[in-house]
């Protein structure tokens, strides 16, 4: 052939091209069911020069958790352990090389191409109570406790906000009082057909959630694809990244400005999940890089709106093919195909460089400092994340997680203190919640353990109730000293009390769970100076008088447990001492215990 043929042969084919384009463009009520009406452009990617200047700081990145799960696309952290989102709809907490998961707001699904059933978290953040705030592409925004796993969904798939349905949850900015700040890609597409967004006109919105009110209120829209989501450290503006345009729009929430605007703009890839610095200024990483040499592909066409609609009716007919093939033969080849037609993950090696770039900004709108990777070691990052002294690299694409030290960055400067404060605020949740089973299960020992002895004891266990209801009134040290003095004279066997004097903090302490409270209780009882002065009650009960709430509330668990555990000859001298245990419990043996 020569090049006449092989000239009459490209013709050929381009008109074919034109004539299939211009009948998927011309033909009514053919899918994908989107308008493509409004062009837009694209502003040229800055050049690589100052503080955007190629370096190969990135290549120092290590691998961590290779082929343990995939995409881990964002992170948070509690306690020092890593918590990330991940492509099966899970989110797991990374304890050094351990797994812990923590939450799906899913169901089960059979692989990737159900992800709509599986779900998938896209973003996450801890509020100041440590409680988790989780947005799920699918099933919308949540609330977690990840102590307990109870979640509770704040914002769902069908709600109607200024009159349309969120179709992507894609990112959230918590404020410190409750407020969310999210973002949805898209009312008209979900995440599963991601590429379809960037054809289409834009939908996508900023939105606030008021907390108080439980009502969304959009603060920008018309966003091509909007993403990662942040706010500044005093909470005046939020910035948001519109990723199909590459550029990131500032929204005024208080203070004297108000609006919205372009805070950064003309960047070198796609931004995606953006976070803040913890300085004043923002981590902003490029999913997708672009350049003069390398433009994405779908940002060219964004000018003429009837060629982004042929190319996405051409792959809205092929996946409806696809889908009536499965419907008469139902196979998994077809469904994955549908998958990979519409999804993002076909995207990274056609339509951009493979070249990573994270950068540092200020609140000003201006780049501080870039970082790259280009020889190809990491590939499609889409958040930064700052843990201790080192920086995590999230994908929604990868399977495995990239970390390097923040010295080898030379931002030492991000670097944040372990946090050990935050878990004893988790662990003194946990008995608050727990004192009030003390209060339900300490008379079941006493009941349980007694009448293996005595038939009598019964009786305390009836007065115990009594106690615990006025424990809240005497919670206060000073008070709880003044009512006991009332009960005290009935018991005529307490002097046993000033000698047990150093143990009742420590019954004190640990009375939450039965069984230290046993074991600190045997202690007493096998010491031989407490039997010895139980036998002197007169000349104690005087000097024991000012301070018995203390003492007797120490007392009264030892001679119960010497009944259960003493030999049979020191029986005797506990039956002496039950009168006094009957009657101690009116002193509030175990109001302390409840206080506690």
């Amino acid at each position: 052939m020569g090049v006449a043929g092989i000239f009459k042969f490209i013709l050929r084919r381009v008109f074919e091209l034109f004539v299939v384009a211009a009948l998927l463009v011309l033909i009514p009520n053919l899918p994908p069911y989107a308008q493509f009406s409004q062009p837009y452009s694209v502003s040229p990617a800055q050049p690589f020069t100052g503080k955007l200047s190629l370096n190969d700081r990135l290549d120092a990145v290590e691998i961590w958790h290779k082929g343990d799960f995939v995409g881990p696309e964002a992170f948070a952290d509690l306690d020092n352990s890593l918590y990330t989102s991940l492509y099966n709809g899970d989110i797991v907490k990374l304890t050094g090389e351990h797994i812990t998961p923590v939450v799906k707001f899913g169901k089960p699904c059979k692989g990737s191409y159900e992800e709509r059933i599986c779900g998938r978290p896209l973003g996450l953040q801890f509020d100041q109570k440590d409680q988790l705030y989780a947005i799920d592409a699918y099933y919308g925004i949540f609330r977690v406790n990840v102590q307990s796993g109870k979640k509770e969904r704040l914002v769902g798939p069908q709600v109607e906000i200024e009159g349309r349905r969120p179709k992507i949850f894609n990112s959230l900015a918590v404020a410190k009082n409750g407020d969310v700040f999210w973002t949805d890609s898209s009312t008209d597409f979900t995440l599963d057909d991601g590429l379809f967004t960037l054809l289409a006109d834009p939908t996508g919105r900023l939105i606030h959630y008021n907390a108080k009110t439980k009502e969304n209120r959009v603060l920008l829209d018309n966003l091509l694809f909007a993403n990662g989501v942040a706010l500044s450290e005093d909470e005046t503006f939020a910035i948001v990244a519109e990723t199909g345009r590459s550029r990131i729009h500032r929204v005024y929430i208080n203070g004297p400005k108000t609006g919205s605007s372009i805070f950064l703009d003309g960047l070198p890839g796609l931004p995606d999940n953006l976070k803040s610095d913890g300085m004043g200024g923002f981590l902003v990483p490029l999913v997708l890089g672009r350049d003069a040499d390398y433009p994405v592909l779908i940002q060219s066409i964004g000018p003429f709106p009837k060629l982004r609609k042929a190319a996405a009716r051409f792959m809205g007919i092929s996946q409806y093919v696809l889908r009536k093939i499965d419907q008469y033969y139902p196979n998994d080849v077809c469904l994955n195909a549908v998958h990979t037609i519409g999804h993002f993950s076909s995207t990274p090696k056609l339509l951009a460089t493979s070249r990573v770039t994270l950068l540092r900004v200020n609140r000003d709108g201006q780049i501080t400092d870039s970082v790259h990777n280009l020889n190809g070691k990491i590939e499609s990052i889409s958040e930064m994340h700052v843990l201790g002294d080192t920086l995590y690299l999230g994908s929604p694409f990868n399977d495995y997680i990239g970390r390097i030290p923040l010295a080898k960055l030379g931002w030492e400067d991000l670097k944040k203190e372990k946090r050990p404060k935050r878990s004893p605020t988790v662990e003194s949740a946990k008995p608050t919640t727990t004192t009030t089973k003390p209060t339900t299960t300490t008379p079941k020992p006493t009941t349980t353990t007694t009448p293996k002895h005595t038939t009598t004891t019964p009786k305390p266990t009836t007065t115990t109730p009594k106690p615990t209801t006025t424990t809240p009134k005497a919670t206060t040290a000073a008070p709880t000293t003044k009512k006991p003095a009332t009960t005290t004279p009935p018991p005529t066997k307490p002097p046993t009390t000033p000698t047990t004097k150093q143990t009742p903090p420590q019954v004190k302490q640990q009375t939450q769970t039965p069984p230290p409270v046993k074991q600190q209780a045997k202690q007493p009882t096998q010491t031989p100076p407490v039997k010895q002065e139980t036998k002197t009650p007169p000349p104690v009960k005087q000097q024991t008088q000012a301070p018995p709430p203390v003492k007797q509330q120490a007392q009264t668990p030892p001679p119960v447990k010497q009944q259960t555990q003493t030999p049979p000859p020191e029986k005797q001298q506990q039956r002496k001492q039950a009168a006094p245990v009957k009657e101690q419990p009116k002193a509030a043996p175990q109001k302390q215990k409840v206080e506690l």
